[in-house]
């Protein structure tokens, strides 16, 4: 992995891998190229904007309240794939092969609850009531707020 890095891969796919996670990386790679040359992604923005908080994919940058917040590379990720699938039920699965492009398996059980927890600190008002990213008992989690792209 370290010696295709280096000699200038972007991403790297372990075997065995997921059909679903070699479909959502070329998917990413396309939407980066996409915007990288000028033209825009499948939904003609690069913003997403849900309440007082607003994404900027193009700068990779998250704003709440109109103050620029910084986030982890996992909690920014994960922002992304909450605010790209809003009012949808994530499963804790989906969420790890979307943010950590693995099965699972070498993930601990802990990472993605900690992930999410730190980014709720972050973007919530009460992180311990939240309101834009809610935990759907035995499903997954939830996106909670309309998100539109500008």
């Amino acid at each position: 992995m370290i010696n295709g890095y280096e000699a200038g891969a972007d991403d790297y796919v372990t075997k065995p891998f997921s059909l679903a996670v070699l479909i959502s990386k070329v998917n990413v790679m396309m939407k980066r190229n996409a915007r990288g040359s000028g033209g825009s992604d499948s939904s003609g923005s690069d913003i997403i904007r849900a309440g007082d908080i607003i994404l900027n994919l193009s700068e990779n940058c998250v704003y709440k309240d109109s103050k620029r917040i910084s986030l982890t590379a996992n909690e920014y990720k994960l922002l992304v794939y909450f605010m790209e699938n809003p009012m949808k039920i994530l499963s804790r699965n989906q969420l790890l092969e979307a943010i950590w492009d693995i099965d699972g398996s070498f993930v601990d059980d802990n990472t993605l609850a900690v992930n999410i927890r730190r980014l709720r600190e972050k973007i919530e008002e009460e992180p311990s009531k939240p309101e834009l990213i809610k935990n759907v008992r035995g499903l997954g989690y939830i996106w909670e707020r309309k998100c539109e792209r500008q």
